[in-house]
């Protein structure tokens, strides 16, 4: 359920970058990949590819960035419906870290480095096998479970940390929440 639930949230982040990658680093976009490979690669030189890992290397134009969105969404949905979970994650995590590389300001928060953390560790409790069943397979590795346990914890631990340190009264006073739901930049309609 774990490696099918992320794969959900591997879906949903490709199809919403997908839905608007042309305007935030297409070469026509706000921030435009390209512009970026060209200063890091004027600055670094060779070890460019240690420096911003991402397959957009290979082929720095709008075309590349669709097909890593389009074999993100496709990878994503093999791994909803349980297929080759291990490979699938493996190309996730290559795809998502080739578009956080490269997606500057739009892919620097903290859910992108969580599930690039997350789906890195799920590579390993994968199954290795084409269409894995509970029953035949073994258990994850403890080291694997007690890494993706660690991650939550820092996560929680954090959050949490991050508010109570900025010195703001509201949250040391308990009364936060009184004005957060109000105030949020993208409110849903249940908010």
């Amino acid at each position: 359920m774990f490696l099918r639930l992320l794969g959900l949230a591997y879906l949903v982040a490709f199809v919403s970058l997908w839905l608007q990658v042309d305007g935030l680093i297409g070469s026509n976009g706000i921030l435009p990949a390209q512009d970026l490979l060209q200063e890091v690669s004027g600055v670094v030189g060779r070890s460019r590819y240690w420096w911003l890992p991402t397959l957009f290397w290979l082929a720095p134009s709008d075309a590349m960035l669709h097909a890593l969105c389009a074999a993100g969404c496709v990878l994503a949905g093999l791994l909803v419906i349980g297929v080759a979970p291990a490979p699938c994650l493996a190309g996730l995590w290559a795809a998502y870290l080739s578009l956080e590389a490269i997606g500057q300001e739009f892919l620097s928060f903290q859910w992108d480095i969580l599930l690039l953390e997350t789906g890195f560790l799920a590579i390993f409790v994968a199954p290795l096998t084409l269409r894995p069943s509970i029953e035949r397979e073994p258990p994850a590795p403890a080291t694997i479970v007690w890494l993706l346990r660690w991650l939550l914890f820092r996560l929680m631990f954090s959050s949490g940390a991050v508010k109570l340190l900025s010195g703001d009264p509201t949250w040391r006073n308990l009364t936060a929440l009184e004005y957060h739901y109000w105030t949020q930049p993208l409110p849903t309609w249940i908010g």
